[in-house]
């Protein structure tokens, strides 16, 4: 585009010189013809048209108006305060981020899953129990208590268990036997329900319902006062309507006994249950018995499918339909 004027060359070439107006105009000597001057003047026409070169030069102003687009380069230039508009949504991604606070809300299920896991807490803490620094017993490990104390004439046999099924109702009895592990009378068995034994020298301190710090249940017993027919006195702790509830020892745990000397309130000895089945629905805890003058204590810890009027007739208690 620029080079356009250099083409105008052309109109200046020897054909355009030959000829003007229908004469020759060169390549010869003027004539005779009074009229030969005026060529000159032509001449000068001729010249008007480097006037027409300088208004062919006029391209050049085209030329600085087609730098105009220059300016429209600019006004082109422009999207690029677009493209800083077009920047915005990095804003609009600033906003986006605003799901990460969405995921810590979805984080609070989280909490909700603490909640579901309620069920899978520890159980409360174990309930206080009485540690009288006894001797510790294992199963069928029979102590002396008089030798621990050759005086003792008032015990306290204390009894504990904690519940897996809350549902569980225990119940610690006592069998007074005589010959062939027998009960003397059908009236020598103290419970719940009978707390005091005929000649006065056991009592039941009544039926626990698991709860209150401390032991469960508590039998007293006066030694000097047992009826002489009495060799034996036997502890069964059973589950109240085990068969009709579908219940057993399995259901049970941390279940102990233990013997204390009522008139110091010291342990005397203790013995924690080790066996807890499933087909066991009452349990033999221990015995407290005379051999040779002597009070002793057996930790015996079996268990049998009966429930309390089953154990009546195991030992010889005639109860009524």
């Amino acid at each position: 585009m620029f080079n356009i004027p250099m083409n105008t060359k052309g109109a200046l070439s020897s054909d355009s010189l030959l000829s003007l107006n229908g004469q020759p105009t060169g390549g010869g000597l003027p004539t005779n013809n009074a009229a030969a001057p005026a060529p000159m003047n032509t001449q000068q026409n001729f010249n008007q048209p480097m006037n027409t070169q300088q208004n062919f030069n006029q391209p050049m102003n085209t030329q600085q108006n087609f730098n105009q687009p220059m300016n429209t380069q600019q006004n082109f230039n422009q999207p690029m305060n677009t493209q800083q508009n077009f920047n915005q949504p990095m804003n609009t991604q600033q906003s986006f981020n605003q799901p990460m606070n969405t995921q810590q809300n979805f984080n609070q299920p989280m909490n909700t899953q603490q909640n579901f896991n309620q069920p899978a807490q520890a159980p409360a803490a174990p309930r206080q129990r009485p540690d009288g620094g006894g001797v510790r017993l294992k199963k069928g490990q029979k102590m002396s208590l008089s030798q621990i104390n050759p005086n003792l004439s008032e015990i306290q046999v204390c009894l504990g268990w904690d519940l897996v099924n809350q549902a569980c109702d225990l119940d610690a009895s006592a069998f007074m036997l005589g010959a062939g592990d027998k009960v003397v009378g059908d009236d020598w068995f103290v419970f719940y329900g009978q707390p005091t034994s005929p000649d006065g020298a056991i009592v039941h301190m009544g039926d626990g319902d698991g709860s209150a710090a401390g032991d469960d249940e508590i039998i007293n017993i006066s030694l000097n006062k047992l009826d002489q027919r009495v060799q034996k006195v036997t502890f069964v702790v059973t589950i109240n309507e085990a068969k009709e509830r579908g219940q057993n020892f399995s259901m049970v745990q941390n279940a102990y006994v233990r013997v204390v000397d009522k008139t110091t309130g010291k342990e005397l000895v203790k013995f924690m249950l080790t066996d807890y089945f499933a087909n066991v629905t009452s349990m033999v805890v221990g015995e407290v018995y005379n051999k040779g003058g002597q009070w002793r204590f057996n930790p015996v810890g079996n268990g049998f499918a009966h429930d309390l009027a089953g154990l009546c007739g195991v030992y010889g208690v005639n109860v009524a339909d």
